[in-house]
């Protein structure tokens, strides 16, 4: 008995370094919540996790065939259309999926945490690091169509650890701020369907920023996964080249995302365990 951890409401917490110790100390359960999100998202799929590999290419295979003949020759550098589209495809589906099903798990996982005490934290957690872990599968395929189109990894290729630490770190964060809204507001889902469909467009997937206008390339700039992405294909095929504002901008985003959600959140926690 001397080992349970035992939950004391009267003792301070410490906003972010409490909730991330926490997720740390229950690391095993967050072990088994990843795999709990990668068993059941393909439970009922005939090729499994197969289609991690397929969706993304998929995807790709159709905007290659519309948007082909309009941006290929725009690329930077002379790059090859698919890889560069590949990437985004594969960088966007880890956004979406980390952020939209970090925020549904807090719901869904209310079933645990009225039972025992588990940081509600850790749901989130879980998601973001299970589609990080898709987003890796995905370079089976993009390795390939690199190879296809003449072009490889480059030296630069262990980098790419750093834009998934951050994305995970951004998604993180985000997805427990999006948790709030999920749990107040029933329509919320809808909302944030329709917002993602319009960040793919503001986001440099299938096309140059070189062919874009002085006043939208601003406003595309603004977009921080602009930055996450010209950095993962730098670092991951050369099809851009990454300034150091970029980097900037990429590491301090996830700080301050990640930071932010868990703050909000902790504030926020008390009010919505009746709501759940």
């Amino acid at each position: 008995m001397s080992d349970m951890q035992v939950y004391d409401s009267d003792v301070k917490m410490i906003p972010v370094i409490s909730q991330v110790r926490a997720i740390w100390e229950n690391r095993g359960l967050l072990g088994l919540l990843v795999r709990r999100d990668l068993t059941v998202r393909y439970k009922r799929s005939i090729i499994g996790i197969w289609w991690s590999l397929l969706n993304p290419l998929f995807t790709t295979a159709v905007m290659y065939y519309v948007f082909n003949t309009v941006f290929k020759a725009r690329l930077p550098s002379g790059a090859p259309f698919a890889p560069y589209l590949l990437s985004g495809v594969l960088l966007m589906a880890f956004f979406n999926q980390g952020l939209t099903m970090g925020a549904d798990s807090v719901a869904t996982g209310a079933g645990v945490l009225t039972k025992v005490y588990v940081r509600p934290e850790i749901f989130a957690a879980s998601s973001a690091i299970s589609s990080a872990i898709n987003f890796l599968i995905g370079f089976i395929p993009l390795t390939v169509v690199l190879l296809i189109a003449k072009a490889h990894p480059g030296a630069k290729s262990p980098l790419v650890l750093v834009v998934i630490l951050c994305m995970t770190l951004f998604v993180t964060g985000l997805a427990l701020l999006l948790s709030i809204a999920y749990i107040n507001f029933d329509d919320s889902r809808s909302l944030i369907s329709i917002f993602l469909m319009a960040l793919q467009y503001m986001t440099p997937v299938f096309y140059p920023i070189s062919v874009l206008g002085p006043h939208t390339k601003r406003v595309i700039l603004l977009n921080p996964l602009t930055s996450y992405l010209d950095i993962f294909r730098s670092v991951y095929g050369g099809g851009t080249t990454a300034s150091s504002h970029e980097w900037v901008v990429m590491i301090a985003s996830s700080i301050i995302a990640f930071i932010l959600g868990f703050w909000v959140f902790i504030k926020k926690w008390p009010g919505l365990v009746g709501k759940l």
